[in-house]
């Protein structure tokens, strides 16, 4: 995933900052027109603002956004459950260490 969204990214920026610095570039040193050159530039503009939202909103990137699918579901449950389990024998862990306290306690007087 984040392999796609780095190549989305380039993409973006090479069309959106390239393409527009090559025309200007080819405008000013080779006497391209300025009109082509302007409108090939608002084009790549225009491509590389489209590339970005779909990238956004239906590649990887729009994903991250969603909620988790079912089998990552099912994993944090089961995650969940582990964790309360290890909760309710810190729990236990912790009466017993009180006993232990106590009865030390009780034999040192």
């Amino acid at each position: 995933m984040v392999k796609t969204s780095t190549w989305i990214a380039l993409s973006v920026i090479a069309i959106g900052l390239g393409v527009p610095a090559v025309s200007v570039y080819s405008f000013i040193y080779f006497g391209f027109s300025y009109i082509v050159a302007g409108i090939i530039a608002a084009i790549a503009l225009f491509a590389a603002a489209g590339i970005a939202i779909v990238g956004i909103v239906l590649g990887p990137l729009g994903q991250l956004f969603e909620g988790p699918s079912i089998s990552e579901r099912q994993k944090l449950d089961a995650m969940r459950a582990h964790q309360r389990a290890t909760l309710e024998e810190l729990d236990d862990i912790i009466d017993v260490l009180k006993e232990v306290r106590d009865v030390l306690r009780s034999v040192e007087e």
